[in-house]
């Protein structure tokens, strides 16, 4: 059946006809391959990129915890140390009590500096995001010199500015996990241009196929 209806087209329909099939089949072939090529790369780039969003989201949850962690420890020692320093009769016992309550604030102060420092960039590639990172660091460093100098008031005032200055970063990375990073952006206009562009040709070949 299948030479009979091969035989039919060449007799009725000319040569032509089966080579323009063939090349049409051929032209089909490969642009599907090429599409499918396209996407499978783009679900790689997404699953990858989206991997790298979930962990850039974490790090703005943990930035965001440390930052509260270090001004609400900062706030407490600042108070409970006015609060000491006024007291009139200070006696060894309570000088011990008062070191115990210290005790633990300042470790969570001590801590939550450390994991700031070392989660932002002093040295960013990105320009204004390097302002905003040393314009927090230098700050959060002036928050801690106060305490050492036992001036509470004016560390109570930085930790407030500290809070303002942290607010740019963590929403400049918010910004940067909803539209996504910027591998996958390439890749899905990549793709989008790349199968465009396969369409316009695969048309143009028809064109030229049947009006030629």
């Amino acid at each position: 059946m299948t030479d009979f209806l091969t035989k039919y087209q060449i007799i009725f329909l000319g040569e032509g006809y089966m080579g323009a099939n063939s090349q049409i089949i051929a032209i089909g072939a490969v642009t599907a391959a090429l599409i499918a090529g396209f996407f499978s790369f783009l679900n790689l780039v997404i699953s990858k990129e989206q991997k790298i969003s979930e962990f850039r989201q974490d790090w703005i949850n943990c930035l965001r915890s440390e930052i509260a962690q270090y001004v609400a420890s900062i706030r407490f020692i600042a108070g409970a140390n006015e609060i000491w320093n006024n007291d009139k009769t200070p006696t060894a016992s309570t000088w011990q009590d008062h070191w115990k309550a210290m005790q633990i604030p300042y470790d969570n102060a001590a801590r939550a500096f450390t994991s700031i420092c070392l989660r932002l960039n002093p040295d960013e590639l990105n320009s204004e995001r390097v302002d905003v990172n040393k314009q927090f660091l230098v700050k959060l460093n002036e928050v801690r010199n106060l305490v050492r100098k036992d001036q509470y008031s004016e560390a109570t005032v930085a930790a407030d500015e500290l809070n303002d200055l942290a607010r740019p970063i963590l929403k400049e990375e918010w910004n940067r996990v909803k539209s996504g990073e910027r591998n996958y952006r390439y890749s899905r206009n990549g793709a989008a241009i790349l199968l465009l562009l396969a369409l316009i040709a695969v048309s143009i070949l028809l064109a030229k196929q049947f009006g030629g």
